[in-house]
This record gives C-alpha cells, sequence and structure tokens, in this order.
C-alpha cells in the first residue's frame, strides 16, 4: 500500500544547482555533498462512491544525501550531473525505504535549466522512470531575490504532468542541525494542477486533482539549508461493476535538514 499511495503524493523532488555567476542555490564543484535529516508524513483513503474502504498513514524518518556527480564543462552549455539518495525507516512498521533520482543540469550565466530526470527503480516500484524535457525546464534564476517569479514549466513523473511556477518570497535566518544561517532566500515552488494517470494495483488511476508547494531556505555560499514540501492529489477511476467511482486521496509532508560535515568546494 505504501508504494501505490506514494505514487500518487507528486512532490517537488528536484534541488536546483548553480555554477557560473550570482547566489547558487547549491553550488556545483564536482565533489560537493550535503546530507539532510529527512521527516516524511503519508496518509491515503480509498472510497468507493463516497464510502471509505481502506485507509494508510504512515510517518517515516533518515536521511537524504545530495552529491554532485560530475561536470561536462565542455557542453554548451555546460552541465552537470546530481544525485539525490533517500533513506527512511517507517515508524510504524520498521520498514526501510530508499530512492535514487539523477538530475542534468545546464548552467548559463543567467540561469540553471533541468534537462532530464532518471528515477531508479526501487524493492516498492518495479520500473524506473526517466523523463526528458525539450526545451529544458526553467528551474532557478541567477538573479532571484524577494518579489522574483518564474514559470519552471511541466514536471513529469511517469504519467503525470505538473505545471511548476516559482516566487522568491523573503529571506529569513534559518537554524538547523547544521547551525543557524541567516539571511537564507526563501523560494516556492508550486503548482494546483496535475493530469495524467498512475497505475495502482494494474488499474489505471485518472488523476482528478492535486497541489503541491515545495519551500526552500537557500543560504549564500552553502546552498539549500532547509525543505518543506507539501502534496495533496486525488485520483478516480471506475469501480468494480464499471459504473460506481472508485476514489484515492492522498497528502504527504516532507521535511529536510542540513546536518553538519556537508561538503562546498564553491
Amino acid at each position: 500500500m505504501t508504494r501505490q499511495v506514494a505514487c500518487l503524493i507528486l512532490l517537488l523532488s528536484f534541488l536546483a544547482v548553480g555554477a557560473l555567476a550570482g547566489t547558487d542555490i547549491i553550488p556545483s564543484a564536482e565533489g560537493n555533498k550535503w546530507t539532510y535529516d529527512c521527516y516524511k508524513y503519508m496518509r491515503g483513503t480509498m472510497s468507493l462512491k463516497d464510502k471509505v474502504v481502506s485507509a494508510f498513514e504512515d510517518t517515516s524518518f533518515g536521511s537524504s544525501v545530495y552529491e554532485i556527480v560530475s561536470i561536462d564543462s565542455k557542453a554548451n552549455p555546460p552541465t552537470f550531473d546530481y544525485r539525490e539518495t533517500t533513506t527512511t525507516v517507517s515508524s510504524s512498521g520498521g520498514q526501510s525505504s530508499e530512492s535514487q533520482v539523477d538530475i542534468k543540469f545546464a548552467n548559463t550565466d543567467k540561469e540553471q535549466r533541468i534537462v532530464s530526470t532518471n528515477r531508479a527503480a526501487s524493492a516498492d516500484d518495479d520500473e524506473p522512470d526517466q523523463q526528458e524535457y525539450s526545451p529544458a525546464l526553467l528551474y532557478y534564476l541567477r538573479d532571484a531575490a524577494p518579489g522574483k517569479q518564474w514559470t519552471v514549466g511541466d514536471m513529469k513523473q511517469e504519467d503525470t504532468v505538473t505545471p511548476m511556477s516559482a516566487k522568491a518570497v523573503g529571506k529569513e535566518t534559518v537554524t538547523v542541525p547544521a547551525g543557524t544561517f541567516k539571511d537564507c532566500l526563501k523560494v516556492v515552488y508550486y503548482s494546483d494542477t496535475v493530469t495524467g494517470e498512475v497505475d495502482i494495483w494494474g488499474k489505471p488511476f485518472t488523476m482528478a486533482s492535486g497541489k503541491t508547494r515545495g519551500i526552500y531556505w537557500i543560504a549564500d555560499g552553502v546552498g539549500v539549508v532547509k525543505e518543506l514540501e507539501i502534496a495533496v492529489s486525488t485520483a478516480q477511476a471506475p469501480g468494480p461493476d464499471g459504473k460506481t467511482m472508485l476514489s484515492i486521496e492522498s497528502a504527504s509532508c516532507d521535511v529536510r535538514e542540513l546536518k553538519p560535515g556537508y561538503v562546498v568546494n564553491k
């Protein structure tokens, strides 16, 4: 049930990385590495014609490791590969879970774009998920400052599409296990729409609604020191008789806080 409900939760799982000029959301020198404490809460319900027939709730804890894997400075524009690996353990059943996503970024002196993503298959997910973006997603503007906003583009996961936008909303002081960071730029990535289908128990469910908010606190010269990601979604399909409606509603909250020992070579 865990993975099947999680398929509905379209979290913003991509961090931005900078390289050439201006304020980097994460400095992209090869060898840079950040580790975060990770806390996740998920819940979901399945209803048959407005009657709840199944419910799911789980809290998990663990860590996320983000790292720059390689850089291609000869590409035009320059690109680099970035990897995010998250390992958590459920507080209810003690079950461990690991996810990994590789992201290819392209840099210019003004912006940073997502070229492709590759989410590895896991024990709970039989198939990997690879997405190519043409044009590349406009993920971050180097002159981002409070009040600046931009359109990211259509982010994809499996057979779903989420149109994303972003806005820098202010500066705040943030305290995390790695310390206290002043004047962090607070950037919100958001979407109020999701379309497409998800496969649950071998049955296609059509996305009926979905909202996601990803909030990032960025410290100059360090990168992202804290993340808060919240998402809700509803998917529907015909019931066993082909007429009555099956509906799955899900929600999640994901918090990540930077730990000591991060490596930033600028």
